[in-house]
């Protein structure tokens, strides 16, 4: 393997280890991510291109390695390399809104799960239509379609920035938004079904939507903390916990101000010990109402 391949590793291994450690989020971690190791990859390209294309092979996924049980790593290296800037862009900025939109409702924590699953299952989607081929698969739009696909589940009528086909809106309903996305993937892979991992797309998207009912039938979400918002008043701290509260006042729908509820507490300690919070409660006997 190329050195600047274990470069490549280094960074995701990284961005992993920050996405537990920092209060950052994933969604941002990700983005960054991205973008360094497109520059990583291709800016030493510009010189030789042999570069660049070297650390595609060696990172980049194939269908035959599952056929052959080998480069395993690649289900993870793949979802972090991406073939140009057009293909880093488009990803980056739906990843940005979708990514964005979900975790600050369902939590970091929900969001990993959902990410990682959905773009190994789009991938291995992506593979059984193509059992055996050596044509290459990389970047995020595997995992970002599982996004999408749990978010139309789960939040079917909130209203948030996003891309509705080539046209940016800052306010569209979800479900109006996906569908139309949704139905332009299918067009597209009617008319050019070669080039583009349909198959990826369309598996990594069933699968969040049925990860997204998953949480609504176990519960993984855990809405409904509290049963006095006002109580959560006592964890604004700063302006950042000030923004959470603000969002929660000024919600329309119950299902929001009980997602803000659940970020709030997520990111606060306790106000009592200085501890985190579990849920709505602490070890040391503090409980919000």
């Amino acid at each position: 393997m190329y050195w600047l391949s274990y470069l490549v590793i280094a960074i995701i291994i990284g961005g992993l280890y920050a996405a537990q450690k920092t209060p950052f989020s994933f969604t941002q971690i990700v983005l960054i991510q991205i973008l360094l190791i497109f520059m990583a990859v291709n800016i030493p390209g510009l010189g030789d291109p042999r570069i660049t294309n070297t650390v595609i092979l060696d990172l980049a996924g194939r269908p035959i390695y599952v056929y052959h049980f080998s480069r395993f790593y690649t289900f993870l290296t793949m979802m972090y390399i991406h073939a140009d800037f057009m293909h880093l862009i488009g990803n980056g900025l739906v990843l940005f809104f979708i990514g964005t939109a979900l975790e600050d409702r369902i939590g970091k924590k929900k969001i990993i799960l959902i990410y990682f699953t959905t773009g190994l299952i789009g991938t291995l989607s992506h593979y059984m239509v193509n059992w055996g081929g050596i044509t290459l698969s990389l970047g995020a739009s595997g995992a970002v379609f599982g996004i999408m696909g749990a978010l139309f589940i789960l939040y079917p009528k909130d209203k948030i920035p996003m891309f509705l086909g080539p046209i940016f809106m800052p306010a569209v309903r979800v479900d109006l938004s996906v569908a139309v996305f949704i139905a332009m993937q299918t067009g597209i892979a009617i008319i050019a079904p070669q080039g583009v991992a349909h198959a990826a797309h369309f598996g990594a998207f069933a699968a969040g939507m049925l990860i997204g009912r998953s949480v609504q039938r176990l519960d993984l979400d855990e809405t409904r903390t509290v049963s006095d918002y006002s109580s959560l008043e006592v964890l604004v701290v700063d302006d950042e916990t000030r923004r959470m509260y603000e969002k929660i006042e000024e919600a329309d729908q119950e299902e929001v101000k009980e997602a803000w509820a659940e970020h709030l507490i997520a990111n606060s300690d306790c106000p009592k010990c200085g501890r985190s919070l579990e849920k709505y409660k602490c070890e040391c006997g503090f409980r919000l109402k």
